[in-house]
């Protein structure tokens, strides 16, 4: 059974932003690359098969390898809801106030 993903607002600004990012680093392959990293996280939280760290309170984080960059989500009542991508290297505090005003400002229903 798969489980619904539901994507918080900033999330595809996130993926943009680290696309263009790399696709400036390697044109042509940088963000392709990148998106596809991501598109593979979604599905292995799509279909529930791994479980993620959980990184701060109600909050799993998916490392993006080779990129230094986390998926957040929250599990709400089965379905997965996409917090972030984020740089990972961030100082810790940062990116969990950064994900609880995600929380604050979207939708998770």
């Amino acid at each position: 059974m798969k489980r619904q993903l539901v994507f918080l607002p900033g999330v595809s600004r996130d993926v943009a932003e680290g696309s263009n990012y790399y696709e400036s680093l390697s044109p042509g392959r940088g963000k392709g690359r990148f998106e596809e990293t991501v598109k593979d996280a979604l599905r292995q939280i799509e279909r529930g098969l791994i479980t993620h760290g959980i990184a701060f309170e109600h909050f799993h984080r998916v490392f993006l390898r080779p990129f230094p960059y986390h998926l957040y989500h929250r599990l709400v009542e089965g379905r997965a809801v996409i917090t972030a991508v984020l740089y990972a290297r961030h100082d810790p505090k940062k990116i969990e106030e950064a994900l609880r005003q995600r929380v604050r400002g979207g939708a998770e229903r």
